[in-house]
């Protein structure tokens, strides 16, 4: 089952892009160079902890 993830930019931590991954073929973490609004450029984006849901 493929599971979301989020992606943070490695230079400014902030987290811009959400995708998808399969735990159990990619065990490691994920890392794509993509364009944050925020720094102005491509940079690597590295697999980051989601925030978890609100409890009621």
């Amino acid at each position: 089952m493929r599971e979301l993830v989020l992606l943070a930019c490695t230079t400014c931590q902030r987290r811009n892009y959400y995708t998808t991954k399969n735990k159990r073929t990619t065990t490691e973490k994920l890392e794509f160079s993509k364009y944050c609004n925020f720094c102005q450029k491509h940079v690597p984006h590295k697999e980051g902890k989601l925030p978890n849901p609100k409890k009621n």
